[in-house]
């Protein structure tokens, strides 16, 4: 699942992006309400919204008027993020139903627990590395050291994977699932564990449920580029 970004500020967008990855969320930022509408007809899975106000081509009160009256869209949660404090906006975002609002400029701490608040059940491509390397009773030099090893693995079954996925091999794939199983347990990356477990190749099929080997390993393949990118950016903060 994705938080969409709305925001016309490349700045602003950009440390939301950072922030949002760092602590484990699956981001995509668009520029303006034209934009953001087309992003949503072609990723259904899109739940939850951060849009500013003052935007170009459509602002952000027309976006949300737009969201809400679609019948698939219109119960996905809003957080207004703006400048724009003033109370006839907040009135009008309000009556279209949204009811979380921050003002820039944004406070990380603030926007992430207004996000947890918001999906508390939310799975996660990495957890905070500060609670991870306490768990781990590593400094935080330590765990980047840990997490830099982590990321040159991932590249390596990365490109492993994408190739033997071109190349339409669908099962029998050479990834160590044992390793990255256990570094994924190790380093909280709770979605690519949540893939682990449906590819497990020690469940009977009647324990898997309904799933397709092919399909499950391309979104594995997705899942783990996310969190080689997740992983980078908390390397270098």
């Amino acid at each position: 699942m994705s938080i969409l970004v709305v925001e016309d500020n490349p700045i602003s967008a950009k440390i939301l992006d950072i922030n949002l990855q760092e602590n484990g969320y699956e981001v995509v930022v668009k520029y303006n309400g034209v934009e953001a509408l087309s992003e949503m007809k072609k990723n259904p899975d899109i739940n939850l919204i951060i849009t500013d106000v003052m935007m170009p081509e459509m602002d952000g009160l027309q976006f949300i008027s737009t969201i809400k009256q679609n019948a698939h869209w219109k119960k996905i949660p809003f957080i207004i993020a703006s400048a724009m404090s003033n109370k006839k906006t907040v009135k009008q975002a309000i009556e279209m139903g949204c009811k979380h609002f921050i003002v820039k400029p944004i406070k990380s701490a603030q926007l992430i627990q207004l996000i947890k608040d918001i999906l508390p059940n939310q799975r996660l491509i990495i957890r905070d590395k500060n609670k991870v390397a306490a768990e781990m009773g590593l400094n935080i030099a330590s765990y980047q050291k840990i997490a830099k090893m982590f990321v040159k693995f991932l590249e390596k079954e990365i490109e492993n994977l994408s190739n033997e996925i071109a190349e339409g091999k669908y099962k029998n794939f050479s990834i160590d699932l044992a390793q990255l199983r256990e570094s994924a347990s190790t380093l909280k990356a709770e979605r690519v564990l949540d893939i682990l477990d449906k590819i497990d190749p020690d469940k009977k099929d009647s324990e898997r449920g309904v799933w397709n080997a092919g399909k499950s390993f391309e979104i594995l393949l997705k899942e783990l580029q996310l969190l080689k990118n997740a992983l980078h950016i908390s390397v270098d903060q």
